[in-house]
């Protein structure tokens, strides 16, 4: 985990408390766990995760914590067939939720992915698509940036806070970006 990023967790763990109990209906960033309460089988990107946020709930995204992780593997055993988890559940961990529908980490490669909304249930869809190239950049770009109205909304108190936080400016570039000729 870059040290940016673990100060940022740090950052926003600190201003979520000091808005309490506000907060807790959107979002809630662990404390580091122990390091002897990580397994030591996880990929070393998780593993880096939890010792510095031993999980994560961010409006529609929860990120497992180290007691909740073997809970939600039960999503690789309803992966549909076309995807590469059925020829290899064991090369995939499933590392959290958006909305109820699981996340993935690919454990070759470290690359973040997901089943994109197709109408359908998740388990039915016919699309799996990689989401970021690591845990790193999904956590920075989806979970705590602008990408979190790309694959949520940006009507709820999550997508607020990050708002107050300055952490969308990227998004707010970007469009003006486009607005120019």
């Amino acid at each position: 985990m870059t040290s940016d990023l673990a100060q940022l967790l740090a950052e926003l763990r600190a201003d979520l408390a000091a808005d309490e109990p506000a907060s807790l209906a959107y979002g809630q960033i662990g404390d580091p766990a122990d390091e002897g309460d990580v397994p030591a089988e996880l990929p070393d990107v998780v593993r880096e995760f939890l010792l510095v946020a031993d999980g994560l709930r961010a409006g529609a995204f929860e990120l497992a914590s180290t007691g909740r992780l073997p809970g939600v593997q039960y999503f690789l055993d309803y992966a549909p067939d076309f995807s590469p988890i059925g020829q290899d559940k064991g090369g995939w961990l499933v590392v959290g939720t958006r909305s109820d529908e699981p996340i993935f980490l690919e454990r070759a490669t470290g690359a973040v992915w997901y089943f994109p909304p197709t109408g359908t249930e998740w388990f039915m869809g016919d699309s799996f698509e990689e989401l970021a190239p690591d845990l790193d950049s999904f956590v920075h770009y989806y979970v705590l940036g602008p990408g979190y109205a790309e694959l949520v909304t940006d009507d709820d108190g999550w997508y607020a806070f990050l708002d107050r936080q300055g952490l969308l400016d990227e998004a707010e570039a970007e469009d003006e970006d486009e607005a120019q000729p």
